[in-house]
């Protein structure tokens, strides 16, 4: 069993984020023990999965996602803040005066006792499940004709020249994606089932290449049907009037949002009642759930802001006030 030093609390956080990082970084400088504990083999989150260059983040304008994850990660290495990537958590129990967490890293079994717990899960892309209705979907899916994840269209796009695509999604990252295809040269239709919901500076650049037919926009629209005919992805649309309509694309880009990584806080029973929204958790300004010492921060706490930015406060906020608290 590993402990925190009589002068020292331990924190268990559990995944491997940005907003994990940053609160195991605040903890240590405020003088205590955090052990981050995420499933994948890096730390890094959903940054791993993101291409793109960020220019949101201040003082790093001309790296991608995944280099700040990388970054980030090298940080929490300098700092030799304890991290067990590739594991599984078997058991949280609530002894008094805090938690112990079993965990399963490099087959090996080890116990941590922590005074509190910070989940900071995260979320995953909506994907697949969105069509398991249509019984085409899975076969276009493993051939590659539907992807899910936010900028994997940018390696594609010297492949898509002449071609035509669907891009399903009203936010943000539809929008994005929507835009590279255009600016590209490439057919675009884009999907929403009900109005746009991207940000205003994102939706004109859209608005733009509607204007000049690059982009053509469907709202109060969803895919009714799917067929592969030949090669090419036949999408039936039903609209809200009622009306039904079929056109036909070489590739869909499905941006249909994210999902927060709470399902796995049922299998524990400490988590039992713990609040949530719209399987989001439920915290108050200090990042604290409903269960007494467990805090939750960054995307699996945040259904309208999710970002970098966000997620490095509420770790730092997470912190200070566990600290505040001892």
């Amino acid at each position: 069993m590993e402990n925190a030093s009589p002068s020292q609390f331990a924190v268990g956080i559990i995944g491997g984020g940005v907003a994990a990082m940053s609160c195991a970084l605040w903890l240590k400088q405020l003088g205590h023990v955090p052990y981050i504990i995420e499933q994948k083999a890096y730390l890094g989150g959903q940054l791993l999965n993101l291409n793109r260059i960020n220019r949101w983040i201040l003082g790093t304008p001309d790296k991608t996602s995944a280099e700040l994850a990388e970054l980030y990660g090298d940080h929490i290495q300098q700092e030799a803040i304890i991290n067990y990537c590739a594991s599984q958590i078997e058991t949280i129990t609530a002894p008094a005066n805090g938690f112990q967490i079993t965990i399963n890293h490099q087959a090996t079994t080890r116990t941590l006792a922590v005074k509190a717990l910070v989940i900071a899960s995260g979320v995953r892309v909506q994907t697949e499940a969105i069509f398991a209705h249509i019984p085409a979907h899975t076969a276009l899916y493993q051939a590659g004709a539907i992807s899910y994840y936010p900028t994997d269209h940018l390696e594609q796009i010297p492949r898509l020249s002449g071609k035509t695509v669907a891009v399903i999604g009203g936010g943000d990252n539809a929008h994005h994606t929507a835009n590279d295809l255009a600016n590209a040269g490439i057919k675009t239709y884009l999907l929403i089932r009900h109005c746009p919901k991207a940000r205003r500076m994102i939706r004109k650049c859209v608005e733009l290449q509607i204007e000049q037919q690059l982009i053509i926009e469907r709202t109060e629209t969803h895919v009714a049907d799917l067929h592969d005919i030949q090669g090419q992805i036949h999408l039936h649309l039903s609209q809200a009037n009622g009306q039904l309509d079929m056109i036909i694309v070489d590739k869909i880009f499905v941006r249909a949002g994210f999902v927060p990584n709470t399902d796995f806080l049922d299998g524990f029973d400490i988590f039992n009642g713990i609040k949530k929204q719209a399987g989001y958790l439920t915290i108050d300004a200090a990042k604290r759930t409903s269960i007494p010492w467990v805090y939750a921060i960054g995307d699996v706490a945040n259904a309208s802001y999710q970002s970098i930015a966000n997620a490095i406060a509420d770790g730092t906020i997470a912190a200070q006030d566990f600290s505040d608290r001892i």
